[in-house]
């Protein structure tokens, strides 16, 4: 059965998820391609893998917090994508987990016209889509409406929120990167504390 896939630095645009043919994968080599699918769909599946690689591609929504079933997972890279949320404190139950990879997932401050762009309803919290001058939608949670008007709006796509708390679960991690977000707050303690950690 299959468990190494590489298929890295092509021109692919999706991917088969949730296929039965991929649960003893351990390792997935998607970076630098055009996939644009929601990252919730990667992880159905995949419950063998170990090496999760999808840097460079356009994967967006959040990561889920089902991220947790993946016990066996030591280097999760989802950089230079389109994430937005939250980094769910799930991810620090991957105790196996050697890198995370969160950097670049933050796109410009957009505006656009509310009634032609955003569906021009009462925006009542949570996430929000507008549809981007290049037939695109651009998508944010609630943390990335920038701001709200009578006849506009404007939005920060990416990750926001805090660095999550937990990281002492993690003990084998060397590579910690979540440079070029949308992240505020302080850098938890006990980051400091890793003993294996090489880059951050």
């Amino acid at each position: 059965s299959l468990q190494y896939l590489n298929i890295s630095n092509n021109v692919l645009t999706s991917f088969p998820f949730g296929k039965n043919g991929f649960k003893e994968l351990e390792t997935l080599d998607l970076t630098q391609n055009l996939i644009r699918q929601d990252v919730f769909m990667v992880l159905d599946g995949l419950s063998s893998i170990k090496n999760l690689l999808l840097s460079n591609n356009f994967f967006y929504g959040s990561i889920p917090n089902t991220i947790r079933s993946l016990a066996r997972m030591e280097k999760l890279h989802l950089d230079n994508n389109r994430l937005i949320g939250t980094i769910p404190d799930d991810v620090l139950s991957l105790v196996r987990l050697r890198e995370l990879k969160l950097s670049h997932n933050r796109q410009e401050r957009q505006c656009f016209l509310w009634i032609t762009k955003c569906g021009g309803k009462i925006y009542q919290g949570g996430d929000l889509c507008c549809d981007g001058d290049n037939g695109e939608q651009v998508c944010t949670d609630q943390l990335g409406v920038d701001s709200v008007g009578l006849l506009d709006v404007c939005l920060l796509p990416g990750l926001h929120g805090t660095i999550p708390a937990g990281f002492t679960n993690t003990p084998y991690l060397r590579v910690l990167d979540l440079s070029s977000t949308w992240l505020i707050g302080n850098i938890p303690p006990e980051i400091g504390g890793l003993s294996r950690l090489e880059v951050l």
